[in-house]
């Protein structure tokens, strides 16, 4: 009942869809478009993302002819969502829309709502023709512009609203919540009802910040050609791929001795989990430095491994979570090292990450040196 259900909710938001591209968008937002072709939407399938390439490769739906990574990965490229919807069968082509916008700006900019499911959330796609959603610091939250344009003193004085080629629509509470991205990015079962992803979005009175504010955060340069302004959302997106330091503001790091021991503080400032996706691997690399050595505590690791039969497993096999070690959103996580301090001693802290665990990029022959080397976020050095 709910896979009938999921599946009539794409096929009425997806069908027909006609998704301008994104090279269009490009004459007016020029500066949002050179960001967009360095994210991850513009990388995301198998023909960009060498990581997703890995994981598609030893998929059992790739001897079936079923790529349903596409709801999400590539659902510009509509003729595959179609294929998919009607005949349960469709394979990714070499073509433009899954090398250059397998995720485009228009794809994004119409998401009318999210449908909520057990095995993952759905994108609601507007059907409108040139009719775009939005957010926009300072718009009222029931605005809806069209293109219009006043003159005065004859002719002298121009003043240009909204754009001539589309309408935009500031009043989509799923725009001004930050929850577009949800459809997505949320949680994700396997076939065996296993959770193998999921963000765990949390709600504090004290945060006001969403995935928007976090991962498009404002930055220098006007948003379009038309109508000037200081700044505009990064369209980067901010995450493991793109500019991860500038992340590094939402982890916490510390150090200090407890009854002699060397005792470590990691604080998530984040609303959700870090490093949620099973595939990274997330540690804390701490050295001991004495006068006459250097000491490498092992390292802490926060990841979630999946498992079958008690065994650590792929995603699609996952039967269990063998271990989740992730930080929560918001946790303080105290990490008791057993370490007995004797000043003088230097302790250098490292937090980062690996975008592909080691054990499973073997697995999975990626031997891409940028998903296999340890990215630090946070360097920090201590005297006791």
């Amino acid at each position: 009942m709910y896979r009938t259900l999921t599946m009539f909710l794409l096929a009425t938001s997806l069908y027909g869809a006609n998704f301008i591209s994104s090279d269009v968008c490009r004459k007016c937002h020029p500066t949002i478009y050179n960001e967009y072709r360095d994210s991850m939407h513009s990388k995301s399938s198998i023909y960009s993302d060498d990581i997703h390439k890995s994981v598609w490769e030893h998929h059992p739906m790739k001897k079936d002819g079923k790529y349903k990574c596409a709801k999400c990965h590539t659902p510009s490229d509509t003729k595959l969502v179609n294929s998919l919807l009607k005949d349960g069968k469709g394979m990714p082509q070499d073509n433009e829309i899954e090398q250059k916008e397998p995720i485009g700006c228009t794809y994004c900019h119409r998401i009318k709502g999210i449908k909520e499911g057990k095995v993952s959330n759905s994108n609601i796609i507007s059907q409108k023709p040139k009719y775009y959603f939005a957010l926009k610091k300072g718009k009222n939250e029931n605005e809806v512009i069209k293109f219009h344009e006043t003159t005065s003193f004859f002719g002298l004085s121009r003043k240009v609203t909204g754009s001539p080629f589309h309408t935009i629509d500031y009043s989509n509470k799923t725009f001004n919540s930050g929850k577009m991205c949800l459809g997505c990015h949320d949680h994700k079962q396997n076939s065996k009802g296993t959770t193998i992803c999921t963000i765990d979005l949390k709600s504090s009175k004290e945060s006001k910040e969403n995935c928007i504010t976090c991962h498009m955060p404002q930055v220098q340069g006007s948003f379009n050609t038309i109508i000037k302004s200081k700044t505009h959302a990064y369209h980067g997106f901010l995450g493991v791929h793109n500019n991860p330091k500038a992340l590094a503001k939402y982890i916490k790091i510390d150090a200090k001795k407890v009854d002699g021991k060397l005792q470590i503080t990691v604080k998530n400032l984040a609303n959700h989990k870090l490093f949620a996706q099973p595939l990274r691997l997330a540690q804390l690399h701490i050295t001991i430095q004495s006068k006459d050595k250097s000491t490498k505590l092992k390292p802490f690791d926060f990841s979630t491994v999946l498992g079958k039969d008690g065994k650590a497993a792929p995603a699609w096999l996952a039967t269990e979570i063998l271990k989740d070690t992730t930080l929560k959103a918001f946790e303080n996580r105290v990490i008791d090292t057993n370490y007995t301090i004797k000043s003088p001693q230097k302790v250098i802290l490292e937090f980062g990450y690996y975008k592909v665990a080691p054990k499973f990029a073997s697995k999975l022959g990626i031997n891409s040196k940028d998903a296999t080397t340890f990215h630090t976020l946070i360097k920090k050095e201590y005297n006791f």
